[in-house]
């Protein structure tokens, strides 16, 4: 649902003949980029979200419990934090997370915490570059 929003959103732009910034080139070379709007989380706390380009879908939770799945491409994320280790993704190592929701909702509408290693522009147990911490 949130993809299609964004791709609504970006096509109102290119029909009112703004031109604008492809996301993933803009995301994968510096991480985190525009105003994705704000969110309203499980709790009713509102966030400001930035967009990010994850290039592997995967599961988000809370702990060890799975709330949801987001898919692979360019969503939108609203902080993140460092915890435990993420399960590596070939030479991509990280202890960072980031809190977003999910495009399939299991529990908690969907939030949860989604490994930093499957988002393009960070590097080694950094955080990703543009998303503030949580």
């Amino acid at each position: 649902m949130k993809r299609i929003l964004a791709s609504l959103g970006a096509a109102a732009v290119l029909a009112a003949g703004a031109v604008a910034l492809t996301p993933a080139s803009a995301s994968a070379a510096s991480g985190c980029w525009g105003n994705a709007g704000q969110k309203t989380g499980p709790g009713g706390q509102t966030y400001s979200a930035r967009y990010c380009h994850n290039y592997q879908g995967n599961t988000v939770g809370q702990g060890t419990r799975v709330t949801g799945y987001l898919y692979a491409g360019d969503n939108w994320f609203v902080c993140q934090l460092k915890a435990g280790e993420n399960e590596p993704v070939g030479s991509a190592r990280n202890n960072w997370w980031l809190f977003t929701q999910g495009d399939e909702a299991y529990d908690d509408g969907g939030w949860g915490w989604f490994p930093a290693n499957k988002v393009s522009g960070g590097n080694n147990y950094e955080p990703i570059p543009g998303l503030p911490l949580c």
